[in-house]
């Protein structure tokens, strides 16, 4: 029965630095309590979520079952990826409550095979939940720490380095100096490359979203028949990932 389960990151080494270094657990936020008592009220009749793996490129849809001090269970439904997921897997979870859809990022504590089709999975409590937009992913945050470079090419020839904020494999939004900020329009179309370590992805964009307040650009990712292209956007959102769940589940 196993031969059909694909056992997700099983390439990756293990992070132990934690189990050999424990360290004294920081006081909860009320924002981390905020979350707690969100969940609480919408796990009530197990209501649906759906979990996301961008590293997967795969969804899959499921219940709430019961929220306990550190955790969240919740049972999915296996689609056309079956799998199980191991200790220490990144995630996101988006759910709707109170005509809402809210979103967060964990990390897996455990799973196992329940019924026929279905995992029973118990996940860390996140340290915030968002509301999410009309796009299908959560835009992840991006932390100074990551040393991702990013470069837009305007139309008219004109090009700057930016500061990029959050991503997802649908868009990004990125942060100019106030001088640059200035020269760029809504629905503009530009050229973006990324680059971070060896790995630079090349993507065209258009502006959606202009922020005066801070000189921030909110960009959609025009569509691309280069499958380089589209695997290396996941791998930039996936560091992004890393780099954050690390940082606010404290992982490192």
């Amino acid at each position: 029965m196993k031969r059909w389960l694909t056992r997700l990151f099983s390439s990756q080494p293990h992070r132990t630095k934690s189990l050999e270094e424990p360290k004294m657990a920081a006081p909860y936020s009320e924002e981390r309590r905020e979350a707690e008592r969100l969940l609480q009220r919408a796990s009530v009749g197990h209501r649906e979520l759906m979990v996301n793996s961008s590293q997967l490129g795969a969804s899959w849809s499921g219940n709430f079952r019961k929220i306990e001090e550190s955790e969240i269970l919740l049972t999915l439904e296996l689609n056309d990826v079956q799998a199980l997921f191991d200790s220490g897997d990144f995630c996101s979870v988006t759910f709707n409550y109170d005509d809402h859809a809210h979103v967060f990022l964990t990390t897996v504590k455990s799973s196992e095979l329940a019924e026929q089709g279905q995992v029973d999975v118990a996940l860390y409590m996140p340290d915030a939940i968002h509301t999410a937009g009309r796009r299908n992913l959560y835009r992840v945050p991006i932390l100074k720490d990551l040393p991702l470079e990013v470069r837009i090419d305007s139309a008219a020839g004109f090009f700057c380095a930016a500061v990029a904020q959050d991503i997802n494999t649908s868009g990004v939004r990125l942060k100019l100096g106030t001088g640059n900020f200035t020269r760029f329009t809504i629905g503009e179309a530009v050229q973006l490359t990324m680059t971070l370590d060896d790995v630079s992805v090349h993507r065209g964009a258009d502006i959606r979203h202009l922020d005066a307040r801070s000189c921030a650009l909110g960009l959609h990712f025009l569509s691309t028949e280069d499958a380089d292209q589209r695997l290396n956007t996941g791998f930039l959102v996936c560091e992004a990932e890393r780099s954050y769940l690390r940082r606010v589940n404290r992982l490192e």
